[in-house]
Formats: C-alpha cells, sequence, structure tokens
C-alpha cells in the first residue's frame, strides 16, 4: 500500500487501505466472537420435506471444535417439543454440558431443562434463545448446517430409490426392492467354512439385521453348492419358524456366485413353497461383477449402468468382507499361538498366504524350501524351512 501511495497511485492505495481495514475489521470480529463465547454448545432444529434434523455445533476456546447431526423421520414436528426431549436425552448420555447453551427455538420447560444441565454440568448452565446479535448469527449457521445436512441427506435418498428402480425395470420385478439380501461362502484354508448374510434397506446397509452361519455339512469337505444350501436353508427355516430376528423375507435374494448358485438358491425357495427372485452376481475377469444372472439362465447386464453398477458392487463387496471377517476371526482363534507364529518373519499375512497354499501346517513343513520360496521371499522361506526341520 505504501509503494502504491509513493507511486502516486492514490486510487489504487485507497483500495487495498480499504482492503486491509476489512480484513482487520473481520480478524477483531471473528476475535470478538470467540472471546465471547469460549465455550458453547449451538443447537438448531430444521424440518425438512421428509425428515428433520437437529444440529449441534461444539465450540472450544472460541473455535468450532465439531458438527454432530441427529436426524427424525417426521414431518410435521413441533420444535419446542422435539428440541426438549433431544436436550435432555443428549446431554444424560454425553454427560458433559457446555458452561452456555444456544438454542435456534424456544423449548418445553425451558427453566427445568436448564436446572437439569447445571445438574449435569455442576455449575450454572445458560440455556438462551438468542433473537439477535452474534449469539443469533451462531444459531443461523447451525440452522444452516442442518438444512444444507437434509438436502444433501434427500438427494441421496433420491439416488439410492433410482438405482433401485432400475434394479427392479431390468430385472422385471413386482415390487420396488427395498429389501435386499446378499449371501456368500468364505474358508480359510479350506477348514472354518462360514456363511455371511447382509441387508441392505433402501439401498443402505442395515448391519443390526446381517448374520453370520458356521458350515455344518463343510465337515465332510469343501462344496459351496452344499454349503449354500445349507445357509439359506437355515435363513429361510428360522423365518418359517416365526423368529423375528430373520423376518421378513427380501424382495429379492442376491447370491455371491453363478448360476449353480442361483439353482441351489431357487430350490431351496422352492422346498419351502416362497416365491421370492433370486439372482447371482457375476464376477468379469477383474473380479468385478459384470451382470445378474437368473434361475432360467437369463443374464443382465449392469456395467453399463453406472448407479445399477455401484450398488451391486458394493453389495457383493460389502458380503464378501463380512463373510471374510468372521472368516478371519474363526480361523485366527485356531492358527494363533500355533507353530508358524514362533517363526521369526512370518506374521499375519505370510501364515494366511503358507496355509491358503498348502492347506495345513504339516503339508507346510512337508514341502521343499523351493516350494515354500514361491509363496514367500527366499529370505523367509529359508526361515521357515529351517525352523520346521530343525529337530530334524
Amino acid at each position: 500500500m505504501n509503494e502504491a501511495a509513493e507511486e502516486l497511485q492514490f486510487e489504487r492505495a485507497a483500495v487495498l487501505r480499504d482492503r486491509l481495514r476489512a480484513i482487520q475489521k473481520l480478524g477483531t470480529r471473528q476475535h470478538v466472537v470467540a472471546g465471547a463465547f469460549a465455550e458453547l454448545d449451538v443447537i438448531a432444529f430444521v424440518q425438512g420435506q421428509t425428515r428433520a434434523c437437529v444440529c449441534v455445533l461444539h465450540y472450544s476456546g472460541g473455535t468450532l471444535q465439531d458438527k454432530e447431526y441427529t436426524f427424525f423421520h417426521v414431518t410435521e414436528s413441533d420444535p419446542a417439543e422435539v428440541l426438549s426431549s433431544f436436550i435432555k436425552q443428549y446431554y444424560a448420555q454425553r454427560n458433559a454440558v457446555a458452561k452456555t447453551v444456544l438454542l435456534s427455538h424456544e423449548i418445553e420447560e425451558q427453566d427445568a431443562v436448564g436446572e437439569y444441565l447445571s445438574s449435569i454440568a455442576e455449575c450454572k448452565v445458560e440455556l438462551a434463545v438468542p433473537q439477535r446479535g452474534e449469539r443469533r448469527v451462531l444459531t443461523r449457521l447451525a440452522e444452516k448446517n442442518a438444512f444444507e445436512e437434509i438436502e444433501r441427506r434427500e438427494k441421496q435418498s433420491e439416488r439410492r430409490h433410482k438405482s433401485l428402480e432400475l434394479l427392479q425395470n431390468v430385472t422385471g420385478m413386482a415390487a420396488l426392492p427395498l429389501r435386499l439380501e446378499a449371501y456368500d461362502i468364505s474358508n480359510f484354508a479350506g477348514q472354518d467354512t462360514v456363511g455371511s448374510m447382509i441387508v441392505f434397506v433402501e439401498g443402505q446397509p442395515k448391519k443390526s439385521d446381517y448374520r453370520k452361519f458356521k458350515i455344518a455339512c463343510a465337515a465332510n469337505g469343501q462344496d459351496d453348492y452344499a454349503s449354500m444350501r445349507e445357509m439359506l436353508t437355515r435363513r429361510v427355516q428360522r423365518y418359517v419358524d416365526g423368529d423375528e430376528k430373520f423376518a421378513p423375507l427380501p424382495n429379492a435374494f442376491m447370491i455371491d456366485g453363478g448360476l449353480g448358485h442361483v439353482h441351489v438358491c431357487k430350490e431351496v425357495l422352492d422346498s419351502f413353497g416362497l416365491s421370492v427372485p433370486c439372482f447371482g452376481m457375476v464376477k468379469d475377469d477383474r473380479h468385478r461383477t459384470r451382470a445378474l444372472v437368473a434361475p432360467d439362465g437369463r443374464e443382465f447386464g449392469i456395467s453399463a449402468t453406472p448407479a445399477l453398477f455401484a450398488l451391486i458392487g458394493r453389495m457383493q463387496e460389502e458380503v464378501h468382507r463380512f463373510a471374510i471377517e468372521y472368516n478371519r476371526k474363526l480361523g485366527g482363534k485356531k492358527v494363533r499361538g500355533s507353530t508358524l507364529d514362533k517363526i521369526p518373519g512370518v506374521g499375519d499375512k505370510r501364515r494366511t498366504d503358507l496355509l491358503k497354499h498348502f492347506g495345513s501346517i504339516e503339508n507346510i513343513k512337508q514341502a521343499s524350501e523351493q516350494e515354500l520360496a514361491r509363496i514367500l521371499p527366499r529370505n523367509a522361506a529359508q526361515s521357515v524351512y529351517e525352523f520346521l526341520h530343525q529337530d530334524s
């Protein structure tokens, strides 16, 4: 600014001066806000078209530390009632209250709620509904955050609903597949065969409905079809028996596998007199889902439809992850503390690779150093071989 003035560029100097003052004023204003409200929570309620949202902004040391959103699937709500109920439950669980709590709306029994918060904080808590000034700016900011989050969620919901409509149209299902179940089989080095069932409701995972199965028939040897049949039979039988943990049935069964696996699913459903669509999630050479296959052999390509490709791919990845996670948990219990754990340079990954390739510790012991080197780096293969043959 001084250089511009010295060059007699007075107009430019004036512009730079005004900008500098504006920046300084903004900094001072932010400092005042931070200093006045160093420790506070700001809570706002906003009603959207299909859901309501409560946004909580946590300020500490004068700066925004965290945002939290809670959604309610209601279209007509009384802000005073919703906020009053929310605040009592929220702080009872959190067991910590800021010295100042600003609200976007008046609430029911505000004085009593303020006393309740003070009892949790063990000091006087100010519960206020600002109408103007810096405090009102903060509650409006919380309202803006809540509104934007509602918009974001509703757009996501619209996209998920569109994906389900695409799935219905592509496969010809009579009903919109609001509930989908996917199934996969996994084993650890040919042992500890398990089955996994995951659930998507309205295009989103519903993890509370996930189920896992230890496969009994696999004790007689690895057989994916028999394992799938056992898992699906047990799942449907539990539903038929009235087990609420296995209700309701899905709009469609999605099987990780090809036509043979879908035939197994159809046979199980037919044996119970049930008519529920089922499809196999067929992968390409890159292990990505390329199509769905129906029991009659019809294939429905999905790779050219990004939204549908993403939905099915996500389900297949999730059911596989859930199966592998359970499988490793069971297998790890047996392998952990085994001979392989005592070998220097052999961690979880190398141990798993060895067992997957050779099938058992006894087979690993029978392998030559050259055979081990096909699976492990040469130095690690040498360590394994020498350790397993040290008493020979």
